[in-house]
């Protein structure tokens, strides 16, 4: 017996296979989970379509706010350097940051006073634009409160629970799918064109349509990170590493 041999007993000692029983009960609560964030999702996307479709200030924070994150997002982009990599292609990055910006401009653009009146094929495209960049912000800053509330609740340092560029490319085209899905909703149900006594009418039954679509997302979302997680980790295991070997 050599070291490598006693190397590969303490790992296997040291991080035990999870039974079956529980990797299954892993992936139920993660769905679970990823079904009640996706309805969530939905709800605060809808009302933020609304209030910047009908508040001038709500339009304009919501501007200003994706124009900087779609600029910060750029900037990594065109100055990362080797050593710190970058969780997904260069292309989709600076696609997906120039939609955002495309998001903010139109945030000072859908005011009600202008689009009231015109067709929804005319209004969706902007919508599913503008609740793309919604989805998309709500949905990342969902995972990183998680990662932060994960991290404290482990007595020691473990993996987020988003790390991968897998993980990474699934949670951003679910929060576009979900922004496409809830922007078609708002632009054709015609939500922002109701007056100020009806459009909580009108948003409870976009409400109504887009809520199970968010948390079908959801739980679609849930299940792949964990099912993701849970074979990276094997195949780790398998190999006779531990999740701490890449960083060593």
């Amino acid at each position: 017996g050599g070291p490598p041999e006693s190397g590969g007993g303490d790992t296997g000692a040291m991080v035990a296979v999870p039974s079956a029983g529980r990797r299954y009960c892993l992936l139920l609560v993660s769905a679970l989970t990823g079904a009640g964030l996706g309805a969530f999702v939905s709800m605060i996307t809808n009302l933020a379509l609304v209030e910047i479709s009908v508040s001038l200030m709500f339009s304009a924070y919501f501007g200003g706010l994706f124009i900087l994150v779609g600029g910060l997002i750029l900037w990594r982009v065109t100055s990362h350097q080797a050593l710190d990599p970058l969780p997904m292609p260069k292309i989709y990055l600076s696609i997906f940051a120039g939609i955002i910006v495309l998001s903010g401009f139109l945030c000072f653009l859908l005011d009600r006073k202008v689009f009231v009146g015109l067709r929804p094929w005319m209004k969706v495209p902007l919508y599913t634009i503008l609740g793309s960049a919604v989805s998309f912000a709500m949905t990342f800053a969902i995972v990183d409160v998680l990662n932060y509330i994960v991290g404290l609740c482990q007595t020691s340092v473990s993996k987020p629970i988003v790390e991968s560029a897998q993980q990474v490319m699934l949670v951003l085209l679910v929060s576009l799918a979900m922004g496409l899905a809830f922007g078609f909703t708002f632009g054709v149900l015609d939500v922002e064109d109701e007056d100020a006594y009806h459009i909580r009418v009108a948003l409870l039954r976009d409400e109504r349509f887009s809520e199970p679509v968010g948390a079908a997302l959801g739980a679609l979302a849930g299940f792949g990170l964990e099912y993701i997680r849970q074979r990276d980790d094997y195949s780790m295991l398998a190999a006779g590493k531990t999740e701490f070997d890449e960083d060593i």
